[in-house]
């Protein structure tokens, strides 16, 4: 039996069978004793209720060729192609309750091309392509309820370019500029009720230039500058009824020199001197 082919089948205790399938061995020993061997040839897997699990090609071991698997209700789990064992070609995999889950390409065991995902209630879960397993170029996701979640391309697996993202409720969350991952330029961030949270730039993913900052009535938190990520130059700092809280300057990220602080009537409360963001 040295480099030969063996075939025969493995049965549940209720006489149902296991599996089926051939083995090419170098073992002396039958491979449905001993297991040596590798999986060569058509091979299918049953459930203990006779229902189909599997069937598909082996070669030297690996899966090859084209493959189904089944849950045991007998409602298809997923259909494709493999290739030295690993996926390649088109791919459907489903829900048990028959429902499509996803469906693209595999390539080398990476998705490549196009893909589509959906939720279990038949709802496009995202849509856009993939390339040597990475995400890229334009994409969509949604929640659950059909409403769009957010949009924008990627580039080799990072954001990059205009994004947009928006509530379950359809409003929309923020919009800005990405770059190799990092948010970069211009960005507006919402609250779930429309209102403005903030609106400011980023540069290679730090806050950078003139940022204002809302509370959800829409009046102003806090306006200045950033460099760097840190805050730097004048500021300003609000109360919900829209009078002003303190303001006075940064160095760094730390306050610096004189502030002025102040109640919500408006009346002066003190003035104190930052150094090196410690009060002196």
């Amino acid at each position: 039996m040295e480099n030969s082919r063996v075939f025969g089948q493995v049965t549940w205790a209720n006489g149902n069978v296991s599996f089926k399938g051939s083995f090419r061995t170098g073992a002396k020993e039958s491979p449905f004793v001993s297991f040596k061997g590798e999986r060569d040839g058509q091979w299918e897997e049953y459930f203990e209720n006779g229902q189909l699990k599997f069937k598909g090609d082996y070669k030297d071991g690996e899966r090859d060729g084209q493959w189904e698997e089944y849950f045991e209700n007998g409602q298809l789990k997923f259909k494709g192609d493999y290739k030295d064992g690993e996926r390649d070609g088109q791919w459907e995999e489903y829900f048990e309750n028959g429902q499509l889950k996803f469906k693209g390409d595999y390539k080398d065991g990476e998705r490549d091309g196009q893909w589509e995902e959906y939720f279990e209630n038949g709802q496009l879960k995202f849509k856009g392509d993939y390339k040597d397993g990475e995400r890229d170029g334009q994409w969509e996701e949604y929640f659950e309820n059909g409403q769009l979640k957010f949009k924008g391309d990627y580039k080799d697996g990072e954001r990059d370019g205009q994004w947009e993202e928006y509530f379950e409720n359809g409003q929309l969350k923020f919009k800005g500029d990405y770059k190799d991952g990092e948010r970069d330029g211009q960005w507006e961030e919402y609250f779930e009720n429309g209102q403005l949270k903030f609106k400011g730039d980023y540069k290679d993913g730090e806050r950078d230039g003139q940022w204002e900052e809302y509370f959800e009535n829409g009046t102003l938190v806090t306006i200045g500058n950033f460099k760097d990520g840190k805050k730097e130059g004048y500021w300003e700092v609000y109360y919900p009824n829209g009078q002003l809280g303190s303001k006075g300057d940064y160095k760094d990220g730390e306050r610096d020199g004189q502030w002025e602080h102040y109640f919500k009537d408006g009346k002066l409360f003190f003035k104190n001197i930052f150094k090196n963001g410690e009060s002196e």
